[in-house]
């Protein structure tokens, strides 16, 4: 009797901006692309060339780099965690709940 193949499913990552997030969110991506599974992994613009290198399947996982909206209190350069303290952190939440909505990517996406 034959095996039911399971089917390849196009998967969106959209992780907390900290770098602790981002790394995980992508080891797993490798994971899931050498499995077959396409990925779209949403990050900071400025991010991408610092995580371009842990992209073990480029052909399978693609960066959607986003532009990180402007919020009052938060520093303009400001894309990640690391770029502010820990008291601005809710700044940095709030800008990453700003972002444009994701719908113009095309479905249909495991959520």
């Amino acid at each position: 009797m034959a095996m039911a193949r399971s089917p390849k499913l196009h998967i969106a990552m959209y992780p907390w901006f900290a770098f602790g997030h981002m790394i995980p969110y992508l080891h797993l991506s490798n994971e899931l692309a050498e499995r077959g599974h396409s990925i779209t992994f949403i990050l900071p613009k400025k991010v991408q060339s610092q995580l371009q290198h842990l992209n073990l399947h480029p052909t399978l996982i693609s960066f959607h780099p986003l532009t990180i909206p402007h919020v009052d209190g938060l520093p303009p350069s400001a894309e990640t965690a690391s770029d502010v303290p820990i008291s601005l952190h809710h700044l940095l939440a709030a800008a990453m709940d700003r972002t444009t909505r994701l719908t113009k990517l095309k479905q249909p996406y495991v959520p």
